[in-house]
């Protein structure tokens, strides 16, 4: 399973978050202390929109995970 770390400001500082690829689009969401805090799906079709379960994140650090998500794909496609 693909791993990488993600940074976002939340307001109150930088938060980091680790990501684990479950397959099909879908990502479990791990917060500094190791704990799983949601998953979140990638739509292919509209980069605008993902799915998420379980998660208590609020929309905007949601957007700049997804964005990562994006932005990891396209680095890491060699």
């Amino acid at each position: 399973m693909e791993e990488f770390e993600v940074s976002s400001n939340d307001g109150d500082g930088e938060r980091l978050f680790r990501l684990k690829s479950l397959g099909n689009q879908w990502y479990e969401i791990f917060n500094e202390e190791e704990q799983m805090i949601g998953e979140i799906k990638i739509d292919q079709e509209n980069h605008d929109h993902c799915e998420t379960k379980g998660c208590t994140l609020d929309m905007p650090i949601l957007s700049t995970i997804r964005k990562s998500i994006f932005l990891h794909r396209v680095l890491s496609d060699d």
